[in-house]
């Protein structure tokens, strides 16, 4: 019950702006790794490497420059935060220009399965139908999903959005709980029959 109760009418209990990231400092700690360990793997293969060097000495050097530079571009270009404003939404990047899109614009907010589960948001931008991505691996996702769905009422949702966005007739059940009980907790007559 806490849990649900902290994501009904999160964008008027939370305010605006705000702002939900991934933790910075492991975010830049990573991609600098990434670049110490490019830069590390190019010392090796220039300075350590020669012809009668082993062919894993060969080889390490450039898988580990492999993993490394995907690290630092996966970092860069994926999703950094997200900034919710009254009228609109922002999603940044460290790599990338980010993307606005305003509240109305949005059509559908859907699920989709792939190497990893992602939110796909579908809206209207200049006549065309553009679609937007971000994991579920994304922090506070509950929050997100509920604050866009509170935002965009005209949001079509599939099945799976269906099942964890809170619905009006869900909060207005949570509200009307919440009333009787503070309620009960007022009332006289329960305190003492709580004494006998």
């Amino acid at each position: 019950m806490r849990k649900f109760e902290s994501l009904v009418d999160i964008n008027k209990r939370k305010g605006f702006p705000r702002t939900y990231r991934f933790n910075q400092f492991i975010r830049w700690f990573t991609m600098l790794l990434g670049v110490f360990a490019v830069a590390y793997a190019v010392w090796v293969i220039l300075y350590k490497v020669d012809g009668d060097s082993n062919n894993l000495i060969k080889f390490v050097p450039i898988v580990i420059m492999m993993l490394a530079v995907n690290s630092v571009i996966r970092n860069l270009f994926t999703l950094n935060a997200l900034k919710f404003y009254e009228d609109k939404i922002s999603f940044r990047y460290i790599g990338k220009k980010s993307v606005t899109v305003a509240w109305k614009e949005f059509t559908k907010m859907i699920l989709t399965e792939g190497k990893r589960k992602a939110v796909c948001l579908v809206y209207i931008e200049n006549g065309e139908e553009k679609d937007f991505r971000f994991f579920l691996s994304f922090p506070h996702i509950l929050e997100v999903i509920n604050s866009i769905a509170e935002m965009a009422p005209q949001i079509e949702l599939d099945d799976f959005m269906q099942s964890i966005v809170i619905s009006e007739k869900e909060r207005k059940l949570f509200k009307k709980a919440e009333f009787v009980a503070e309620k009960l907790e007022e009332s006289p007559e329960t305190e003492k029959s709580v004494e006998d």
